[in-house]
């Protein structure tokens, strides 16, 4: 409207100037009619070769952890821009690390800080920019694509001991599966022998050192405990950070951790959408993938925790310490578990019980009997994790 008016006026200006031939009238008209055109071209011509470099100290970032991010504003024109309103883009929830700053120098910089709220890929840009002259009538944009992604991972939190076996590898354990349905691993290479196949051959190596060279193997590791982590979204309630979902994956990274810590092996499966399962494996650390799982992880599952293909899995290896993080109420996932992990040296149950009803849910009917063998804790809404105690009564559930 400002410049509406401003233009409007000239006109009438220009007008009166003309039929009355004043000469005073003249010399006004054209004075604002080049101020007019000066503050047009202004935030143009000062915009140009405006640059911004922000600058994130990622690091291994978790759910609750604070950041700080750095910005640096150059500008190589020689025209000064006394207004520049800079302003992120991105999503970042409760971030708003924009400003107002004059640039009458090469540079400017400032630091922002704020706290990861939100598992998963965050993207830091892209970034807005917009000059204005001293009149504040003209403004130019322009938008600068840079963009910072970051793998935000879940919080992880202390637990109680947890009840686990001893660590035991696989060559030791009793057998209960066929080791064909577990894919290698390639330990290395070694001369040909009479009898090995020739699927085993090193064709590459072979003709480098101009003899056969065969193929070594070793079978992969299993773990001494298995998270069964329920991703059915049809059971899952809450938004946010006080979420069922976000509790289990936090709870889920928890016990991966604790357990990691100790020295031993942990594998996870999900009865999300893809039938995820984690095996440990020699040459990656399992902590690391089962924490980049869990960080995108979300609740896109279509079977219950009870008739997940996933468990087929479960009922071939030979060690089945299993701890199952659920806020399903459904009994027969109960049944589901004791079946799977059978009762061999070693074998366990812990069940991490989400209380739905505490996030906004109903209030389950809890009808099953979990036996005297399994370790119970039931997670509320609220609950720190390192004061979750161990108990065998399913009345304490309800």
């Amino acid at each position: 409207m400002t410049k509406g008016l401003l233009a409007a006026s000239l006109a009438v200006l220009f007008l009166f100037a003309y039929l009355t031939a004043i000469r005073p009238a003249y010399t006004v008209a054209y004075a604002l009619g080049i101020l007019f055109l000066v503050a047009w071209l202004w935030p143009k011509l000062a915009s140009r070769g405006i640059t911004i470099e922000r600058t994130l100290d990622a690091g291994i970032p978790t759910v609750g952890e604070g950041f700080e991010e750095a910005f640096t504003v150059r500008k190589r024109s020689a025209i000064p821009a006394p207004w520049v309103e800079v302003t992120d883009l991105s999503r970042v929830r409760d971030y708003q690390p924009g400003r107002i700053i004059s640039l009458a120098g090469e540079r400017t910089s400032w630091t922002s800080r704020g706290i990861y709220r939100q598992r998963g890929w965050v993207t830091f840009g892209p970034t807005r920019v917009r000059v204005s002259e001293p009149f504040g009538l003209f403004k130019h944009e322009i938008r600068l694509n840079q963009k910072n992604q970051v793998l935000v991972y879940p919080r992880v939190r202390q637990l109680p001991e947890l009840l686990m076996p001893a660590t035991q590898h696989a060559g030791t354990a009793q057998r209960t599966g066929n080791w064909a349905d577990y894919p290698p691993e390639t330990g290395g290479v070694r001369e040909y022998a009479p009898g090995d196949s020739f699927g085993r051959i090193n064709w590459p190596l072979s003709q480098k050192h101009q003899q056969l060279m065969s193929k070594t193997f070793e079978q992969p590791l299993t773990a001494d405990l298995y998270i069964v982590l329920d991703l059915d979204r049809s059971i899952h309630v809450g938004e946010g950070e006080e979420s069922t979902l976000e509790y289990a994956v936090s709870l889920a990274a928890s016990v991966a951790m604790q357990i990691h810590e100790r020295g031993r092996r942990v594998g996870l499966i999900a009865n999300d959408g893809r039938g995820t399962v984690l095996e440990p494996h020699r040459a990656v650390r399992q902590d690391r993938v089962i924490l980049d799982y869990l960080a995108i992880a979300q609740a896109d599952g279509t079977q219950s925790l009870a008739r997940a293909i996933a468990w087929e899995k479960l009922r071939r290896l030979p060690r089945r310490a299993i701890a199952v993080i659920t806020p399903s109420a459904d009994p027969r996932w109960v049944t589901t578990m004791q079946s799977v992990r059978g009762r061999g040296r070693g074998s366990s149950l812990i069940a991490i019980y989400l209380d739905a009803s505490s996030f906004g849910g109903s209030s389950p009917n809890l009808s099953f009997d979990l036996g005297s063998d399994v370790d119970l804790y039931v997670v509320r809404k609220g609950d720190e994790f390192a004061r979750l105690f161990r108990t065998r009564d399913a009345v304490r559930l309800v």
